[in-house]
């Protein structure tokens, strides 16, 4: 058959099951295109009418999180029904976490589904079939639930489940459906927990050789930790995950939206930790969660006066109501907002290491080599030193802090200060390391990157590069490689390939933002360039003059601070000029922004806040 109904023309195939199959099809009544889904004409009778019963039900759902269904009819004995067309792929796509705003996309979307959930199991319709195909994404990113043919209603259509309740997917199938239980909603939200597990970490919970060594698994054996799979993801985020994992329904949040609760804090904290590592995360995109909406409206609101000078690479890190930045022989501390003053945390020597906080402690580096951890209260929890100067902050995960020194090794320590590995890369490092998709990417003054094991310390490749001063921020896939002789070279880390390379033709020492699909950069030629991340093309220039500080890309806006003592808000979009503060001294350090807020330190010992008139 071309055509069913008289109006819903097939195209082509799209999918199949043991029940049906999906086409792509035009609905010529209405001109739009649709998913038409047919079962096979072997399908019981029984089956045939519990399938059609439930699309019904289904139907008559409105939620953005579930897939809107059109019609329900049958033609030369094969049921069907059609439904809303959604073709962004599949759930799993928008993973594996990194810590960043592009982690923030599968925990967003995650919401989304937990919403949805809660709509269906409120009006008594569980899925019991829960898995990254079964969870589409429109061209926008928004989840929506698919594939309800194992679907029920809890109450009115379970004469008609004669098949079992362990229908599923082996894979994401909680404990419960897995020993033929009866299934609560708890059943679907550990199919989802599973499917955010696959998601997170770029792994299911549990593999095996046949469906029955999963499920056995599923009802038996303690999931794996999260941490170990991908140590980009944040401790109350595997909690998270775990919990949803439990065997037992009880230990499981009670409902959706319980669950939808417990993740909206975690990713609230998320965010909160954004800014209280340099560079906004572990991939150092320079791309922060949130700044001042209306940036032509900025004031000076206070300033304070320090003494040394916020010289480069450091910039100010904000965490709990405080602003943190290194200069002279201490990490200088002000309250913020206004600029309260602060005991500073002494150091042994020039602190040029943007610092980075973790729970109740701050750690920070000084060119005496010493990495110093302290609690908020300035108490000491331990002092370890390296050979040389540090001149890098340190990176933070949930279980190991690593630290870059200029003595040419990379330093993986725990969170009391104890060495776990150690890699002698051969040349300085000046700039921190970087997290990436499971990788972590060390660069060196010598020239090149090094691609290690973040639990081992194991050297996975090593690439070419020239001299690297920079962070290297990583986004969608990509690394940005900023060399000290001007070239940004865009790096694919997984397939080994540099994409593209763009010459700034300037002497290069602060970290591009990425974000947008876009990368920012800027040097000592006094250009700055936004291109494509995809492809290098050119979008936008700008001359604001020498730059030597990082860039902070925040709410659509990038912040500039230059050697002259101005700092620009650029529109990220268009590169259109919106406000400008001069007079500040000569800055070397990266900007930081905040809703409603931005910070700078110069090399004049003063920090400014300004603030939305």
């Amino acid at each position: 058959m071309e055509v069913l109904a008289g109006r819903y023309r097939l195209i082509e195939p799209i999918g199949s099951g043991g029940m049906a199959e999906v086409w792509r099809a035009r609905d010529e009544r209405v001109g739009r295109e649709v998913a038409v889904k047919l079962l096979y004409e072997h399908v019981h009778p029984v089956e045939r009418e519990r399938f059609a019963q439930e699309v019904r039900a289904l139907a008559a759902l409105s939620h953005p999180g579930v897939v809107s269904i059109y019609d329900l009819g049958e033609e030369e004995g094969r049921t069907y029904f059609v439904m809303e067309l959604v073709g962004g792929g599949t759930f799993d796509q928008l993973g594996p976490f990194e810590m960043g705003l592009e982690g923030l996309r599968p925990l967003e979307a995650g919401l989304d589904v937990l919403s949805a959930l809660e709509h269906l199991h409120s009006r008594g319709v569980l899925h019991r079939d829960l898995t990254p195909k079964n969870i589409l994404l429109t061209e926008e990113g928004q989840p929506k639930l698919m594939d309800f043919g194992l679907a029920y209603l809890s109450d009115a259509t379970r004469h008609f489940t004669r098949t079992g309740y362990t229908l599923g997917t082996p894979q994401y199938m909680a404990p419960e459906q897995a020993k033929g239980a009866e299934l609560t909603p708890a059943a679907d939200l550990y199919s989802f927990g599973a499917v955010m597990f696959r998601t997170l970490t770029g792994r299911p919970p549990f593999t095996g050789e046949h469906d029955q060594a999963v499920l056995y698994q599923h009802v038996y054996e303690p999931p794996p930790d999260p941490l170990e799979i991908n140590p980009a993801i944040p401790a109350p985020l595997a909690r998270w995950l775990l919990r949803m994992l439990a065997k037992e329904p009880s230990d499981r949040p009670q409902s959706a939206r319980q669950a939808y609760r417990e993740l909206e804090a975690v990713v609230a904290a998320i965010r909160s930790e954004l800014t209280a590592g340099a560079r906004a995360g572990l991939s150092r995109s320079g791309h922060f969660p949130a700044g001042p909406t209306r940036p032509e409206r900025l004031e000076l609101r206070a300033r304070a006066s320090f003494e040394g000078e916020a010289v480069w690479p450091t910039e100010p890190v904000v965490f709990g109501g405080l602003i943190a930045f290194g200069a002279g022989a201490a990490l200088r501390l002000f309250r913020q907002p206004g600029l309260e003053p602060l005991t500073p945390l002494a150091a042994g020597d020039e602190v040029t290491a943007a610092a980075a906080f973790f729970g109740d402690r701050v750690y920070y580096a000084d060119w005496e080599g010493v990495l110093r951890a302290r609690s908020l209260h300035g108490s000491r929890v331990f002092e370890f030193p390296t050979r040389a100067e540090v001149t890098a902050s340190p990176l933070l995960t949930a279980r190991r802090l690593y630290v870059a020194g200029r003595d040419g090794y990379l330093y993986a320590l725990n969170h009391e200060g104890e060495l776990e590995w150690a890699f002698e890369a051969g040349g300085h490092l000046s700039a921190g390391p970087t997290l990436y998709r499971g990788m972590l990417f060390a660069a060196s003054e010598s020239g090149w990157l090094f691609a290690l094991d973040p639990g081992s310390g194991k050297l996975l490749y090593k690439v070419e590069t020239g001299p690297i001063h920079a962070h290297i921020p990583a986004a969608e896939g990509l690394l940005v490689l900023p060399t000290w002789a001007g070239e940004v070279h865009a790096f694919d880390p997984l397939k080994r390939e540099v994409l593209w390379t763009y010459d700034i033709e300037g002497d290069l020492w602060g970290s591009p933002a990425v974000g947008g699909g876009r990368v920012y950069v800027a040097g000592w030629s006094g250009v700055l360039y936004a291109l494509e991340l995809a492809t290098g093309d050119e979008v936008w220039t700008a001359k604001p003059g020498k730059v030597t500080a990082g860039l902070s890309l925040a709410s659509d806006v990038l912040y500039v601070a230059t050697e002259a003592g101005e700092l620009i808000a650029y529109d990220a979009g268009d590169g259109r000029e919106l406000w400008r503060a001069e007079g500040l001294g000569d800055v070397q350090a990266a900007p930081v922004s905040l809703p409603g807020r931005v910070y700078v330190a110069s090399l004049e010992g003063r920090i400014y806040e300004f603030g939305e008139a």
